[in-house]
This record gives structure tokens, sequence and C-alpha cells, in this order.
């Protein structure tokens, strides 16, 4: 039986080419999806564990430092009873290259305290008029570049501090985030904290890292949505066609069958048969949708992340939608009279 389902998949080569292809071009998009959702949910806690804070200490009412503006007294640092503190300036902001004008997230930190982010060329930011940009934006070690109307030397590149979707994170000093969101050294955004909190000045909550970036990922909650009910489409789509190249096959083969349960073939070997049949076209499929997701992903204005679980889990799920699909044409098979093996004519 095994035999005779390969050979009807090279008598119909053309056929199962181009489903195959079909399918795979689907596939790719879910697994583009699947690491565009991944993305969504790392970028906050990646970004907000790079500032190695146990945690965040807000003004009252405010759901986190970065969705929201909040201002507080320089002087409430003094006043937060725990091991090490550090402030931080966090504001929506614009840097331009020269060419291009890109939207970032400004963080001023103290230099070689919290919030002092891991580079992955160049240094951090030390003194007046130094900026670490995220590798996203493009940018070189020693370039210029403007943030808010004032220059600034780009003296090293941070990975994987984006948030809301890719909107780049810039580093530079407390002193100048200072001088460009507040005109004034006398208040921050926010503390960070290492070690336990024991005791916050009054009009402040601490936040632990996960609320922070939990906080981040709320907004993103609609696109999210919106790209999981697209995965579900695309999954319906997979399985229309490889449910109706199995049909087609079922109806094409349905005199060999009856010739098949007229010498005696139990109906499960023929059912065997086009599930085997379904199986291939999903499990073909998913190896090459591996191949053009690679190609696919760079296309994508925002990093893409396939997990590696994926890469076990769409085959499995390919090969259950497709028996699933290919329902249909597996009662066609069992409704095969040997009789028509007789008859000179198919149904």
């Amino acid at each position: 039986m095994i035999l005779l389902t390969f050979r009807d998949l090279i008598y119909r080569r053309t056929r199962f080419l181009v489903v195959t292809l079909l399918a795979a071009v689907v596939f790719a998009l879910l697994f583009v999806m699947t690491g565009l959702v991944e993305q969504f949910h790392r970028e906050p806690f990646d970004t907000v564990e790079a500032f190695d804070a146990s945690a965040w200490i807000v003004p009252e009412g405010i759901s986190g430092p970065f969705t929201a503006s909040s201002t507080m007294p320089s002087a409430t640092m003094a006043e937060v009873d725990a091991d090490v503190t550090a402030a931080v300036v966090t504001s929506r902001s614009s840097l331009s290259d020269g060419d291009d004008t890109s939207e970032v997230i400004l963080v001023g930190h103290t230099p070689g305290s919290l919030g002092t982010p891991q580079t992955v060329n160049g240094r951090p930011a030390e003194g007046p008029g130094e900026l670490v940009a995220d590798t996203s934006l493009g940018l070189e070690v020693d370039q210029t570049a403007t943030v808010a109307g004032v220059d600034f030397i780009v003296v090293g590149e941070s990975q994987d501090t984006t948030l809301l979707a890719g909107v780049p994170v810039v580093f530079m000093t407390l002193s100048d985030a200072q001088d460009l969101v507040f005109r004034t050294n006398e208040v921050v955004s926010a503390l960070l904290v290492d070690g336990e909190v024991r005791a916050l000045p009054p009009g402040t909550v601490a936040l632990t890292p996960d609320a922070v970036a939990e906080d981040v990922l709320e907004p993103l909650e609609g696109a999210i949505g919106a790209v999981d009910l697209v995965r579900a489409l695309l999954w319906v789509v997979a399985a229309i066609i490889i449910g109706a190249i199995v049909y087609l096959s079922a109806l094409e083969r349905q005199r060999d069958f009856a010739v098949l349960k007229a010498v005696g073939s139990p109906n499960s070997s023929l059912i065997g048969s086009l599930a085997l049949q379904a199986a291939l076209v999903a499990l073909v499929s998913v190896a090459l949708a591996a191949v053009i997701q690679m190609f696919l992903a760079p296309a994508f204005p925002m990093k893409v992340r396939v997990p590696a679980r994926v890469f076990w889990q769409l085959p499995l799920l390919a090969v259950l939608m497709a028996l699933v699909a290919g329902a249909a044409g597996m009662r066609r098979v069992l409704k095969s009279d040997p009789a028509e093996a007789f008859s000179g004519a198919g149904a």
C-alpha cells in the first residue's frame, strides 16, 4: 500500500508539487507570524532586563515608566531605603542621523550604575554628548546623531533594546537626558533598585521588572490579537489546500480503491494510503517553509524571532491538520463499492 501511495504521488507529481509549494508559502507565513508574536512578547522583557534592576520606583498612579510621563524630585532617591539605587530619565524622542529621522525612546542613566546597558560594539556612554544606540538604528561608532536638536557622538551599540514593537532605545548620561527632557537636574522619571526595598518615600510605588515589561506590552495587545487572527486564517487556508488535494486524489483513485477492496484490502489500508499522502504533503511543505521563512523574515521592519520549539510543533500540527482536512476524502474511500471494479467505469 505504501508503494502504491508513492507511485500515485509520482504519477501526479506536477499537481502535488504545485500544492506543496502553495502550502509551503502559507506555512512560511505561519513561521513569520509566530516569530512576530514571540518578538512582541519577548521584546519588553529583554529590554527591561538590560537595566539590571530588581525593582522600579515610580510615582503613584503611574502604570509604568515607558507608557506614561512621570516625574519625581531627584532628592527622592535619598529617601529610598535600599542597598543600591540609581535614577533614570525615560522619554519618547526623535533621532536624526543626517539622512533619516527615527522615533526613539531616550533613557538617561548614571554611568556605571543601574541602567547602564551592555554593549555589543564600542562602550557605554560615560560623559556629556555621548550616546549608545540599539543596533536596529544602523548607526556606527563615532557617528554623529542628533537627538531632540542636540548633537551626540555614538560611542557604543546595544542589542535587543527596543520597546513598543521595535522602537529603539538610546542611552545617554543622566545629566544629558535631564537637560533634554526637563531642562533641569532637579527631577527624574524613575528610580532603579538592586536588592530589597525596605522603605519607600510617600507617593511612590515599587514595580517588579516583569510588571514594567507587562505594562509596555499592554498597548500592543490589539496588534498581537490581529497577528493571531492572521495565523488562524493561515491554518484555514493550509487546511483547504491540503484537504482539496486529498479529496481530488480520492475521487480519481476511487476505481483503484474498488479493485483493492474487491481483492480483500481492508478499509484501514486504503484510508492509510490517503492519510500518508496528506502527511507527506504537510511535512514536505513545512520543510520548504522553514527555508522560505529565512528569506521572508529579513523583509519585515520588526525583528522576527522564531522560537526553536516551532520547528517541531509546526510539523506536528501540520500533519494533524492535514489528516483532519483529508477526512472528506477518506470518507469517500469508505463508500467505494467493490462492484465498481468490474463495472468498466469509475464513479
